[in-house]
């Protein structure tokens, strides 16, 4: 991308200040952002207040690696954690509270589905952490998801289908 994706401007905003804004607009409790590579440039160029900033000093082995630490640093009593990636920053707060209010005892991920299609933010029991947490580092997540209790939560938001992974995503998807 040539600058950090959390710093990416998207409609005026840094992408990660996008997704924390719709984290907590939509009723997320606690939010968690796991910064690597370039975590003194995110922690200058976007505003973190009230967000618990974690350090992955293990970024460059791999993924699966930052969500590891987010999913540490949560509180002991947390339930449900909700997996929202910086490089889908168009995900709205219905969505999040639509993942939310699908919480429910026979689950352990909530994915959410647009046309037919899953997408993020994936929330994740707490019974799926010691999983996750027992993968390398650079393992696909998808490898616990997908033989989890999984349910498919409909939403009406194609942002849970828009990655932005090189220069002109941003530019066709903002």
């Amino acid at each position: 991308m040539g600058s950090p994706k959390a710093l990416l401007d998207v409609r005026g905003r840094p992408a990660v200040e996008r997704v924390v804004a719709a984290l907590r607009d939509g009723g997320a409790g606690e939010i968690v952002v796991v910064v690597g590579r370039h975590a003194d440039e995110i922690r200058a160029g976007a505003d973190l207040r009230g967000v618990r900033v974690v350090d992955n000093p293990d970024w460059a082995r791999g993924r699966t690696s930052s969500v590891q630490r987010g999913l540490a640093a949560l509180p002991p009593g947390a339930e449900w954690a909700l997996l929202a990636l910086v490089d889908m920053p168009l995900v709205r707060a219905d969505t999040v509270r639509a993942l939310l209010a699908a919480r429910r005892d026979d689950a352990d991920a909530l994915v959410p589905l647009h046309d037919g299609r899953r997408g993020h933010p994936i929330a994740l029991r707490r019974t799926l952490f010691p999983r996750i947490a027992a993968l390398g580092p650079d393992a696909p997540l998808h490898d616990v998801i997908r033989t989890a209790r999984r349910v498919e939560v409909p939403v009406d938001d194609p942002g849970v289908l828009i990655d932005f992974d090189e220069p002109g995503d941003v530019a066709s998807g903002a």
